[in-house]
């Protein structure tokens, strides 16, 4: 059976053993530390590794935004999923631009603590799939990914424009070497890729920043980007992400 190692991080006692007791019944789940702040996080993060961090944001000393950028720069191999756990919903925005993996409001509801947990698990278990097949592995800001008989090492910053899916699923990444097909799900190579400078504009659309050549204005006060390498291909950005992106690019 798969097991998912937790950490719980919150400055309220009685919060972290809510949260640790809910956990602590899911039998796939490990509860391997709790702390009262971002800063011993981290510390712990240093000798430990986690599958899932359930991150409280208002906190003293490192707050939960503080922490999860802290941990997006210096946690490169196998970082833990972020999950925000917050009494008040008007941090979703940041949430988003974090691209953080989940989004719980307190007081805590066991369905959905189990709801994120078989999520990650599904995660968990197609990564262990691609890896042992050679599709794709993240490492000090390498990504490898199968192609035919090989293995690419790409730089993300460097040689990956954009990655996009069809409507049947199929996920492709347009890069400086060319097309490579690939199994992983977009959420997921949004969680990867994110602390590169990659982003999400559409539901079907990640694109590397830095690639960004022109923005041009679209129907319905949308955008459409040309992408340096794929000028050709039409990248848009929905209305969903709109005001995300005018924030990054800062237009």
């Amino acid at each position: 059976m798969l097991s998912i190692r937790a950490v719980i991080v919150d400055d309220e006692l009685p919060a972290r053993s809510e949260l640790g007791c809910i956990l602590g019944d899911i039998p796939s789940v490990e509860v391997v530390g709790k702390c009262g702040n971002g800063k011993e996080l981290l510390k712990f993060l240093e000798t430990n590794e986690a599958d899932i961090v359930f991150l409280d944001i208002e906190m003293p000393v490192m707050d939960g935004i503080q922490t999860a950028i802290a941990i997006s720069k210096t946690v490169t191999v196998n970082p833990p999923r972020i999950v925000f756990s917050t009494g008040f919903n008007t941090f979703a925005i940041q949430a988003f631009d974090l691209a953080v993996f989940d989004y719980i409001l307190k007081p805590y509801n066991e369905e959905r603590i189990l709801q994120t947990i078989n999520r990650l698990k599904k995660v968990l278990e197609e990564e262990t799939s691609a890896k042992t097949a050679g599709e794709v592995v993240v490492t000090q800001n390498k990504f490898s990914i199968a192609a035919d008989s090989k293995i690419l090492v790409l730089d993300p910053k460097e040689e990956i424009v954009l990655i996009k899916t069809d409507k049947n699923g199929s996920t492709t990444f347009c890069t400086t070497r060319g097309l490579i097909e690939s199994r992983l799900l977009l959420k997921d190579i949004e969680t990867r890729l994110a602390p590169e400078g990659f982003f999400r504009t559409h539901k079907g659309y990640i694109v590397n920043v830095n690639m960004i050549k022109e923005i041009e204005p679209w129907f319905n006060d949308t955008y459409m980007l040309v992408m340096k390498h794929f000028e050709k291909e039409e990248v848009p950005v929905s209305r969903t992400y709109m005001k995300a992106f005018k924030g990054m690019m800062q237009i």
